[in-house]
């Protein structure tokens, strides 16, 4: 047992390796600084937590020698968060941190599981945003909740018939802006985006800005993670049949998508297509994604006039 429980710790460092090397590589070639974001990892393994490469001393963390694999530096303590887990927050002195169980834990398989350590890495460049925090709380949608536990929480309208309705057709138009050409894409775009302000004017505005905010952190870090193996496999073929499972995955997330069933998970379907048709449409909209943050709608109605004669030049 001890034999296999070793072997497994050195395939998970392999894996945090080995997203660290593409996040490194890849990540700044799709969003400039990402590979500067802090990357501060906790991982849960069994009874213990292991610190990987945060700087300086970790309050409640004993100091232990440099992990050999990833040359990270460690320090341990004993399990606090539950061994599942798989999130981004300042865990660590303020500092946004990955926290995540083993593969076997999040039931995983490895190489989803060092493709989600992408995804959460982003969401690590978003947490660093200077005045970021201040302004999820300025959308009032926290109910007083200082946690953060209120962005999973959040009671929206998802069993409203009418509701999922909607989602369910902008899944569908999502799906068919992505397979249209360019001389038709903007006008099954166009489409989607009158869908997409019929949910609006069907919920309220603290509603709007929950699917706003969902959208902006969660659909983009999905979509991230297919925009940097995109970029490892320009360089390296070993890379084009993650790319390829990455692309269906949007579309069979979008072809399967049931709003009053997934709840929250929705929007990271939703929220990726509309990253995809953004970059499809209007590549420039990752130089603006910070500038209004927790506003998709913004970038997607720029990129639906963005090639009209009247469209601001950037």
């Amino acid at each position: 047992e001890g034999v296999e429980a070793s072997a497994r710790s050195v395939n998970v460092y392999e894996l945090i390796r080995d997203g660290r090397a593409l996040a490194n590589a890849h990540g700044d070639s799709v969003w400039p600084g990402y590979s500067a974001a802090p990357d501060s990892l906790i991982l849960i393994d069994g009874e213990e937590e292991t610190l990987l490469c945060h700087e300086g001393l970790a309050d409640g963390f004993q100091p232990a020698p440099v992990e050999a694999v990833t040359g990270c530096n460690r320090a341990t303590r004993d399990r606090v968060f539950p061994p599942a887990l798989l999130a981004s927050f300042p865990a660590v002195d303020g500092t946004p941190t990955i926290v995540i169980g083993t593969p076997e834990a999040t039931n995983r398989s490895q190489q989803d599981w060092m493709i989600t350590l992408l995804h959460e890495h982003f969401h690590q460049m978003q947490d660093s945003v200077p005045g970021i925090y201040q302004q999820s709380m300025a959308l009032n949608l926290h109910n007083r909740d200082q946690t953060g536990m209120w962005m999973l929480n959040y009671d929206f309208p998802y069993q409203d018939a009418v509701i999922a309705q909607l989602a369910r057709d902008m899944a569908d138009l999502a799906l068919e802006t992505l397979a249209a050409n360019d001389n038709t894409r903007d006008e099954v775009f166009s489409r989607y985006m009158t869908r997409r302000n019929e949910l609006f004017s069907a919920v309220s505005a603290a509603d709007q800005r929950y699917y706003e905010l969902q959208v902006w952190k969660e659909g983009v870090a999905r979509w991230t993670e297919l925009a940097i193996l995109r970029q490892a496999a320009l360089s390296d073929n070993a890379y084009a049949d993650l790319v390829q499972g990455q692309a269906d995955r949007m579309l069979r997330d979008l072809g399967n998508l049931d709003m009053a069933a997934d709840h929250r998970v929705s929007f990271y379907a939703l929220g990726s297509a509309e990253a995809e048709i953004l970059q499809r449409t209007w590549p420039q909209w990752r130089d603006h994604y910070f500038e209004q943050p927790f506003d998709m709608g913004i970038l997607l109605n720029r990129a639906l006039t963005a090639n009209s004669p009247a469209a601001e030049s950037d």
